[in-house]
């Protein structure tokens, strides 16, 4: 990604002088032998100026985000964006990478310790009886979210009892 000055097509060029088609072609040749491939744009089509806009303005895209293969395979949905040109000639441009990787969600895990805590039933019955006007796939996702706030919570206390349990069970084995 950068200034390259350079272009990759004549329509790449806005001036009234015509662009040189053997550089044009010679740069192209350079970005397919090192397997390159250009990410496109959002935003201005030129990204260099020569700031002569009262006579013979010439506005060029000089800048531009290439990538090889293993890139595009990793972030296939980058999206490039030309900015404003504020300060200076060139706009500054901003490559946001964006993976094709998609965080999945948890699976809902039920745990046997829960059977045996009071609250369980009425948190099942709280929330079945509260989103009864859900559908029955919305009210079970519900009844997940519920179950899992509540586990959270619980899981502490059990972790307390667990320890005395280990406390009493090891003081009851120094007996035998």
């Amino acid at each position: 990604m950068g200034d390259l000055n350079e272009l990759l097509d004549g329509t790449e060029k806005l001036s009234c002088h015509a662009p040189n088609l053997n550089r044009i072609s010679s740069f192209r040749n350079i970005i397919y032998n090192c397997g390159l491939i250009g990410l496109g744009y959002n935003g201005l089509a030129y990204t260099w100026t020569n700031r002569r806009f009262s006579s013979n303005p010439t506005f060029q895209r000089l800048d531009r985000c290439l990538a090889n293969a293993t890139w595009c395979n990793n972030f296939p949905n980058t999206n490039v964006y030309h900015l404003p040109i504020i300060y200076g000639d060139h706009a500054p441009i901003l490559a946001i990478p964006l993976s094709n990787y998609v965080k999945r969600k948890r699976n809902f895990k039920f745990e046997n310790w829960w059977l045996f805590e009071k609250d369980f039933q009425n948190v099942c019955k709280d929330t079945w009886v509260r989103y009864d006007h859900l559908s029955f796939h919305k009210r079970l996702k519900q009844l997940d979210h519920n179950l899992t706030v509540w586990s959270k919570r619980n899981k502490s206390s059990l972790n307390v009892q667990l320890k005395i349990l280990k406390m009493i069970w090891l003081t009851f084995k120094l007996f035998l």
